[in-house]
């Protein structure tokens, strides 16, 4: 009887911790959603399917149609965990080897989820941060870290569930640098190639979708070397068929630029 009845005691316990967390989870959620604006920053354009199939390969999305789960407050921890685990794992068994890649469909929000909050926060005044400081008030000063961080999340969470892939895929492509100071898909187009968007070929969108996310100096006419190892670096997870080979990439129209070293 005794020990029926710690049993009952026992679980209602795990019902409670439970409980408590996943009402504490949706709160912070709730809260970090009440941080951002009723309406999210919207691509200011749709970019041609050829553009967004583009860098959807270079996730790794391969041949399949480009597309998002939606998220909630617990499939993203349970995402966190799931990831975390595996990444322990991995470094366990091998500290050298690399860690394990997110689904392309997780790149990509993570991606225009970042982009996104990016933007909110630099239309947004720093005057909360400056009176922080000014004050010397420590405490404002990480709540504004924890807010950052809940806001962050909260982003990331609705994105996934008001926004398409396709919409995602446009808010990546018309954010970054994709070097030589271009800023955003259209400007890298008439910077590198003298065309529109919509005129590019397939293989000068690839090597626009490598250049949105350049490691250093790697522009194709002055580092051409270090573009290409770029883009193997990026088509070998991509899983995608008829990919050309980085010396079987076509860019006639590359326009020269001066180089801060002789090639």
């Amino acid at each position: 009887m005794a020990l029926s009845t710690f049993f009952k005691w026992a679980g209602g316990g795990v019902a409670v911790v439970i409980a408590v967390l996943c009402l504490s989870l949706q709160c912070a959620y709730w809260y970090g959603a009440s941080l951002l604006p009723k309406d999210l920053p919207q691509p200011r354009r749709a970019y041609p399917t050829t553009a967004r199939v583009a860098l959807w390969r270079m996730f790794g999305g391969g041949d399949t149609p480009l597309s998002v789960r939606k998220l909630t407050i617990f499939s993203y921890a349970g995402l966190g965990l799931e990831f975390g685990s595996q990444a322990m794992m991995t470094s366990w068994m091998d500290r050298y080897a690399p860690l394990p890649s997110l689904p392309a469909d997780m790149q990509l929000l993570d991606v225009a989820a970042g982009s996104l909050h990016h933007q909110i926060e630099q239309e947004r005044s720093a005057t909360e941060a400056k009176g922080a400081v000014s004050s010397g008030n420590a405490e404002a000063l990480r709540q504004i870290g924890y807010d950052h961080h809940l806001k962050e999340v909260a982003a990331y969470i609705r994105v996934s569930r008001e926004r398409s892939a396709e919409s995602m895929a446009d808010f990546v492509l018309e954010h970054g640098n994709y070097g030589r100071g271009s800023e955003g898909l259209d400007q890298a187009a008439r910077v590198y190639f003298g065309a529109d968007v919509d005129a590019l070929t397939d293989d000068e969108l690839l090597a626009l979708a490598t250049l949105r996310f350049q490691i250093g100096s790697m522009d194709p006419y002055c580092q051409p070397e270090q573009f290409r190892e770029r883009y193997v670096e990026l088509i070998r997870h991509s899983a995608a068929s008829g990919l050309p080979r980085a010396s079987d990439l076509s860019l006639p129209r590359l326009k020269p630029t001066e180089c801060s070293e002789p090639q």
